[in-house]
């Protein structure tokens, strides 16, 4: 028990030691962001005060909620300035519509929760919805130029507080050290010494030599204040529960009038974009550096969308996770995830008695300090974002981030935002614009169904295989690929010399999907095919790209849709030998034994016809009949006989794709050959139709003679299952392209 104790008290003094310094840049941050979330002019409905309060009761109890809620037990929250910059952007939104004084600030106090449920509502649903990977198809020079934009505008905000009043004395001697500490700071961070051990020091060393040059000179507070070192006071001490002091309004009008003053704008809603691809960085970030166990971005993205609209709601002011107070804790802490929720407990127990306490921390800190803290928060990211990252990154990309900084300070954020958004669209539709669309193109001559035909059929489909195109499709065909495919696909059909094909068979099994655009031109094609007598088939379509092929009716255009390009590879060769008067002949459904044996002695010779007929027995299979199953070890052979059978052999080569089809035959196989050598099968033999054959039980049992006859056909069989196998694997990896003539030549 009183080691228990010893422990408790061992984690609380770890936890306190490392909640100090990530309190004390949380509530110096707080304060900064006060000044950037405040308008700056004249029109100033909420005071520098309140929102100060707010964000510190905001980054108190949002901690705790986010540390809660999260799979990462060393997370940490802090003011974040892409919220800041989207919250700005909301009492700029209020602002703007210039409603009377005493109604402005009600609406800019809506205006804070308002924003707040918005961004935890648009977390919350992408994260439902599993889009934090669409985020990762924005090109990285555009994502760097957001985070280095929003750096400068960090920045510039820091000169426009400092400087903004020209009644100060001591502006620019402010500025002056502001820069040197957020020089100081980011120095030490090129250094390798982190900011979040560097700046608490330099913070109270500031602090120090402030005050106490104050004390030697004998500058009271309001001697600081008139000078302008620090803020006028706010009369805002004994006041914290006035951030929720909002009135409700009296009536629906009123209240409609209040929530349409308190509406983000466009640009508000452009900034969110910025802030949820912080939120994605950085959740991502936390998840691969500090968590113990890998857990769901989309997850995590939802459980915290809802810990910052509940935190955010209740205080006013929305936080973010950050990967450096959370790198912190886990450092303070020594990897011990109880003694991490506790420094968070404990972070959020100063913030809430800071705000409790009604300490005017606002008018105490000075004004170098604060846009110290926002020069070195903003200078941070364009030193990573613009700078650094620019060795990673060839011209283009840096022209892209130096552009989108450029818009964003000789403008505002809202044309940087538009820009990198442009930027981004523009850099997609290129990359996918020069994307293969074309895998292969063959004709009848070079790739065969993988059927079996007799000599004479064998010479006709030499000759008249040219008739047959295949064409082979990859990637995703879209709206440019379309243009240019289709294109190609009327040239295959309309040869300057006259000849046109009279099957095109479009192969989709490498395609991962087609739109309407796409479809759109694919139409045409069909309808030209129709016109001139050719006959289009797709094969191997998805079941989403087979539905879009239907409701865009190409099927009243002649077009046909089947399984697989063997099918209708052997559609087209059966057309054709018909046509040659060289036909394919049928199964004999109905057979006497006498012309049973005489197929089988005219396969495989009479001493060998004698002894299969002495060891097995007659067998028929229906249609569509499995007579072997894949991978098993088999000892048992069904020999297909010719002209009494119509076999076919498949591989299943994944669960989501259909068989590959490799041999199919009526000139008799031996299903499975792998038997005679003890193997297992490498595929499963199947009755295309009703068929007989001679099935041997044990194929040990036949003499030695019959058995190396029939390891001479079974050789010869697998040999041309390798050679269809071959030319499948060809065409797969795109090795079949001749160009446009087809492979004619």
């Amino acid at each position: 028990m009183k080691n228990d104790t010893t422990s408790i008290r061992a984690r609380i003094v770890a936890g306190f030691l490392t909640a100090l310094p990530i309190t004390l840049i949380s509530l110096a941050s707080c304060i900064s962001y006060a000044h950037l979330i405040e308008p700056i002019g004249r029109y100033q409905p909420l005071s520098v005060a309140l929102l100060s309060s707010a964000s510190i009761f905001s980054a108190g109890i949002g901690n705790l909620i986010h540390n809660a809620m999260s799979n990462c037990p060393y997370l940490v929250t802090c003011p974040d300035i892409t919220f800041t910059l989207f919250m700005q952007a909301g009492q700029i939104s209020v602002k703007h519509h210039h409603v009377e004084d005493d109604f402005s600030q009600a609406a800019a106090g809506l205006a804070l929760r308002l924003n707040a449920l918005l961004l935890g509502l648009t977390f919350w649903l992408l994260g439902k919805l599993h889009v934090m990977a669409a985020l990762r198809y924005l090109p990285y020079p555009v994502v760097a130029g957001f985070l280095a934009m929003i750096g400068a505008a960090v920045v510039k905000g820091a000169f426009i507080i400092l400087l903004s009043d020209p009644d100060n004395e001591s502006r620019y001697f402010s500025t002056v050290v502001s820069i040197a500490f957020a020089s100081c700071v980011l120095g030490l961070k090129l250094k390798g010494i982190r900011t979040s051990f560097s700046a608490p020091v330099l913070i109270l060393s500031l602090l120090a030599i402030f005050y106490g040059w104050a004390f030697c000179t004998g500058r009271a507070h309001p001697d600081l204040a008139k000078e302008g070192w620090i803020s006028p006071p706010s009369g805002h001490e004994g006041q914290p529960l006035q951030i929720f002091s909002d009135t409700m309004p009296e009536s629906w009008y009123e209240g409609c009038r209040l929530l349409w003053a308190a509406w983000p704008s466009f640009a508000s809603f452009l900034l969110a974009l910025v802030a949820i691809i912080m939120r994605a960085l950085t959740i991502i970030a936390i998840e691969s550096a500090y968590a113990d166990s890998p857990y769901s971005v989309d997850h995590e993205m939802s459980s915290l969308g809802t810990a910052t609209l509940v935190g955010g709601v209740l205080g006013g002011v929305p936080m973010n996770a950050t990967s450096a107070m959370t790198d912190l804790n886990k450092e303070g802490v020594k990897g011990d995830s109880v003694t991490a929720r506790y420094t968070v407990a404990i972070i959020t127990l100063l913030h809430l008695a800071m705000w409790g306490s009604g300490f005017p921390l606002v008018d105490y800190l000075p004004r170098f300090l604060l846009g110290g803290l926002l020069m070195q928060m903003g200078g941070g990211m364009l030193m990573d974002w613009a700078v650094l990252v620019q060795r990673r990154l060839q011209w283009t990309g840096r022209a892209v981030i130096l552009l989108m900084i450029s818009t964003s300070l000789l403008s505002d954020m809202t044309h940087g935002i538009v820009v990198g958004t442009f930027l981004a669209l523009v850099s997609v539709i290129f990359r996918f614009s020069k994307l293969e669309v074309l895998k292969y193109h063959v004709c009848g001559v070079h790739f065969r169904s993988g059927e079996l035909y007799s000599s004479a059929q064998r010479a006709i489909l030499k000759k008249y295989g040219g008739e047959t195109e295949v064409v082979g499709l990859t990637g995703f065909v879209f709206e440019g690929v379309a243009i240019s495919l289709a294109m190609y696909l009327k040239e295959a059909i309309r040869h300057p010399d006259g000849e046109k094909p009279k099957m095109l068979i479009i192969d989709c099994a490498a395609c991962q999907g087609i739109n309407d655009s796409a479809m759109s031109h694919l139409a045409k094609v069909a309808q030209d095919c129709r016109e001139i007598g050719v006959q289009l088939v797709f094969c191997s379509l998805s079941p989403f790209d087979e539905e879009l092929l239907s409701s865009w009716a190409l099927e009243d255009h002649g077009c046909r849709i089947m399984p697989s390009v063997t099918d209708a590879l052997s559609e087209a060769e059966r057309q054709i030998l018909q046509e040659m008067s060289h036909p394919v002949t049928p199964v004999r459904r109905t057979i006497d034994e006498h012309a049973k044996v005489r197929a089988l002695t005219r396969w495989v010779g009479q001493a060998v016809a004698q002894d299969l007929l002495s060891t097995g027995a007659w067998y028929e299979v229906i249609a569509g009949q499995e007579i072997t199953c894949q991978d098993e070890v088999m000892t048992t052979v069904f020999l297909a006989v010719p002209g009494l059978s119509d076999v076919q052999m498949e591989v299943q080569t994944g669960t989501q794709n259909r068989p590959a089809k490799l041999l199919r035959t009526s000139q008799g196989a031996i299903c499975p050959a792998e038997a005679l050598i003890g193997s297992h099968c490498r595929g499963k033999w199947i009755a295309v139709a009703s068929s007989c054959g001679l099935m041997i039980p044990e194929v040990q049992a036949l003499n030695e003679e019959t058995r190396e006859a029939l390891l001479t056909l079974g050789l010869h069989q697998q040999l041309l299952e390798s050679d269809q196998l071959s030319a499948m694997y060809t065409l797969s990896k795109g090795g079949g392209w001749r160009g446009r003539d087809g492979g004619r030549h």
